[in-house]
């Protein structure tokens, strides 16, 4: 293990947040039994916030962000782990109350780590990630609910993004009629090859404002909230079920009863976060029945380098991103 390495720490100073590129060592990291060494590191929504200080979401600094990251162990500790063994972690408070991802090297909990799970290797665990993780989550719930491909369209909202490119993929590889709904349509060819069955306008789907629109969709993965997700309530078929998994387009949204009252709308929410006997389960379906092609979904996923992460995280901020980036500790052929 090298004596130092680099990290990207996020400090506050005089309420002032900061992140810089820093050569430390593993003293002064978070406490941990296992040490990592990181070969990718998920960029989220949130891992951006938290890098620029713009929502309070780091709970102590100096921190490390990033919520999410594969590995290989460095040291095992006393726990049954490997030396050179591949490992995941995210949920857990992972660069929230301990240092995250955007690290050469990391200390983690050993009860915070998982091995990868078979039929997945490293680079393939690191796209689908946290991303890839929340659609399962929602996609799993539905199906519990009794939802079938034959009941009618699954919406996708903010389609562009990291999660919108997974869940609309993976919705079209179980057998799903996915409409992607964004803003930006010079992506539809993207969409579309993704496995977007039509793309709709964001702006233009949501003109009306009728308590109760068109029943168009039996089931919506809602990336956006606000008024987005006002929209897609009223616009959902008997027993729709709304699965709400992102709030780029503002916390609150107003609405009516209408949509529970009259058509039995369910409206859920998922965090990426679960118990460990869901992480094994939905990691295994992604692994396998829910496997996607990934040659299909490489050419969306973006890699950067430790030291292109702070831009990135404003243009991502800015919506000047599409699809999914990753941090790479090394560099991609």
């Amino acid at each position: 293990m090298k004596a130092t390495f680099q990290a990207l720490v996020t400090r506050l100073h005089e309420g002032q947040v900061t992140s810089a590129l820093e050569s430390i060592g593993t003293t002064q990291l978070s406490t941990g039994e296992v040490a990592v060494r990181t070969l990718y590191a998920g960029v989220n929504y949130k891992d951006c916030l938290s890098l620029l200080g713009k929502a309070k979401i780091i709970s102590q600094f100096p921190r490390i962000a990033g919520i999410e990251a594969v590995g290989e162990v460095l040291d095992p500790g006393t726990t049954d782990l490997r030396v050179g063994e591949q490992v995941l972690v995210h949920g857990f408070q992972t660069g929230i109350d301990f240092d995250g991802g955007f690290s050469e090297v990391m200390r983690v909990p050993a009860l915070h780590l998982q091995r990868l799970p078979g039929g997945l290797n490293a680079q393939q665990t690191a796209v689908l990630g946290v991303p890839g993780f929340t659609v399962a989550m929602a996609l799993d719930r539905f199906e519990e609910s009794g939802l079938q491909p034959s009941d009618g369209p699954v919406a996708v909202t903010g389609a562009g993004g990291a999660v919108g490119h997974l869940a609309i993929h993976l919705l079209a590889r179980a057998g799903y009629q996915v409409i992607a709904i964004t803003r930006n349509l010079a992506q539809e060819p993207n969409l579309r090859r993704l496995g977007a069955a039509a793309v709709l306008d964001t702006s233009s789907a949501q003109q009306s404002l009728r308590p109760l629109e068109r029943p168009q969709f039996a089931a919506a993965i809602d990336n956006v909230g606000g008024s987005t997700l006002s929209w897609l309530l009223r616009s959902m078929q008997d027993r729709g079920l709304v699965a709400s998994v992102g709030n780029a387009g503002g916390n609150q949204f107003d609405g009516s009863v209408l949509p529970f009252i009259m058509r039995r709308v369910q409206l859920f929410g998922v965090v990426a976060n679960a118990t460990w006997a869901e992480r094994q389960h939905l990691w295994n379906k992604l692994a396998t029945v829910w496997k996607p092609d990934f040659d299909v979904l490489m050419p969306c996923v973006h890699y950067l380098q430790l030291s292109e992460l702070l831009a990135h995280a404003q243009r991502q901020l800015d919506g000047a991103t599409s699809g999914r980036s990753i941090v790479a500790m090394r560099e991609m052929p």
